[in-house]
């Protein structure tokens, strides 16, 4: 099948295989002096806020320091903290978080990664070598592999912000080759061919062996034919920027630039947050437990087979109430986990899992080896303005090996309810 599409270009028409339908006079003297003035003034204002944001730094151990951020490098970061610099290694950074809002980009295009991240900018190069993205606060390097998908935002088109997009969502479910997306959100064309390179004016494909130009003002995407991608992995930081979320193992900022594992290199003054926890916990409701027992009030009904998986603990997703996921734990249970390696603390939140309609109450004890460090009882005053999700608990796990939960009843008379533990999670 060939299709006719008018590139407004000499060049042979490429052949379309898949298309889808979706839907005065200048002042001078004394004014123009003191705006001259006022200009030089503030300028190194604006590139000092720039260029030493205040951050708040989130410390494994539950601790935390507010400072001027001076760098961050692969082993740990400097803080000036009232004109002394102060030291935090990486093992023991949480959260790195922006004190303010440094801005937003609302660019003409988006960048789609292969490990699921994106940016926003203005417009991207690429000759071949690195992509070269454009924004406001200065530009973006990248390898190209890194890149899974562009979308350009047209006049009347910003669906094409989105994952949502109309031609992202009716992509085809298998192809041989890169594809370019031409025509608009409502109709568009996706057409198979490599993409050699993209400037201002062109992006370059090649066809049936054939090189050609096509305008950029026919295009609005690109999705290259990669492997599928399971993203950075554990350990890896959640970063957000201003226009942009990523992941990379390797974090190092100067006020100069964000360096993501070596190859990726962002405006230093994009910096909003980074969360070294996001890629190294363990969801404790994924762990199978090393011992369970469980002995409902009214006998052994939790050893009868077909009705102990209703009485074991079991995860249950967000909602009801509550705003994450969680553990839902009944009176009268005592489960055992082996902790994962590295295991550094466990955070969570107890509420009774009936929420708001909780009448009763229950005993909740955390054990380490089998020495108790948390005990308290959960009632249906346990969530709160200050604490919706339960009561907050923050356990240090340096050097435990098992970690024992344990619910019963608050009293003899009071039968209680299940408890629900807000995301557990330990972090390594």
């Amino acid at each position: 099948m060939r299709a006719r599409v008018d590139w407004a270009s000499p060049a042979p028409p490429i052949r379309s295989v898949r298309s889808a339908a979706g839907n005065g006079k200048r002042r001078r003297g004394f004014p123009l002096v003191v705006g001259v003035w006022i200009g030089l003034v503030m300028l190194p204002m604006v590139v000092l806020a720039a260029d030493a944001p205040v951050i708040n730094v989130e410390r494994s151990d539950g601790g935390a320091v507010t400072g001027t951020l001076v760098r961050l490098e692969s082993d740990g970061l400097s803080l000036r903290v009232v004109g002394a610099d102060n030291r935090i290694p990486a093992a023991d950074i949480r959260v790195i978080e922006r004190q303010g809002t440094p801005g937003r980009i609302v660019g003409g295009v988006r960048l789609f990664l292969v490990d699921g991240g994106w940016i926003d900018g203005d417009d991207l190069v690429w000759d071949g070598a690195a992509v070269v993205l454009s924004r406001p606060d200065g530009r973006v390097e990248l390898p190209v592999a890194k890149l899974r998908s562009v979308a350009w935002v047209k006049a009347g088109g910003g669906e094409a912000r989105g994952p949502a997009a109309t031609w992202l969502g009716a992509l085809p479910e298998k192809v041989e080759s890169d594809l370019l997306v031409v025509g608009s959100g409502e109709r568009h064309e996706f057409v198979e061919c490599a993409i050699k390179g993209v400037t201002a004016d062109a992006v370059t494909v090649v066809l049936d062996d054939e090189t050609i130009p096509v305008k950029r003002s026919k295009v609005i995407g690109i999705q290259w034919l990669r492997p599928d991608a399971t993203g950075p992995g554990r350990g890896a930081v959640a970063i957000d920027i201003v226009g942009g979320k990523l992941r990379a193992k390797g974090v190092e900022w100067t006020p100069e630039s964000l360096l993501l594992d070596g190859d990726v290199r962002i405006p230093g003054s994009a910096v909003e947050r980074l969360d070294w926890a996001a890629g190294r916990t363990v969801s404790l409701a994924a762990l199978a437990p090393e011992r369970l027992e469980v002995e409902p009030w009214f006998g052994a009904l939790g050893k009868v087979p077909g009705l102990e998986g209703y009485f074991a603990p079991r995860a249950l997703a967000a909602g009801e109430g509550f705003a994450r996921p969680g553990l839902v734990v009944r009176p009268r249970t005592v489960v055992v986990w082996r902790l994962p390696a590295e295991a550094r603390r466990l955070r969570t939140a107890l509420a009774p899992a009936a929420g708001a309609g909780a009448t009763g109450t229950n005993l909740v004890s955390v054990a380490i080896d089998d020495r108790e460090v948390f005990r308290g009882e959960v009632g249906a005053a346990s969530p709160s303005a200050e604490s919706p999700e339960g009561i907050p608990v923050d356990i240090d796990l340096a050097g435990g090996r098992r970690l024992t939960v344990t619910v019963d009843f608050g009293s003899a008379a009071d039968p209680g309810g299940p408890v629900r533990l807000s995301n557990p999670v330990i972090e390594q």
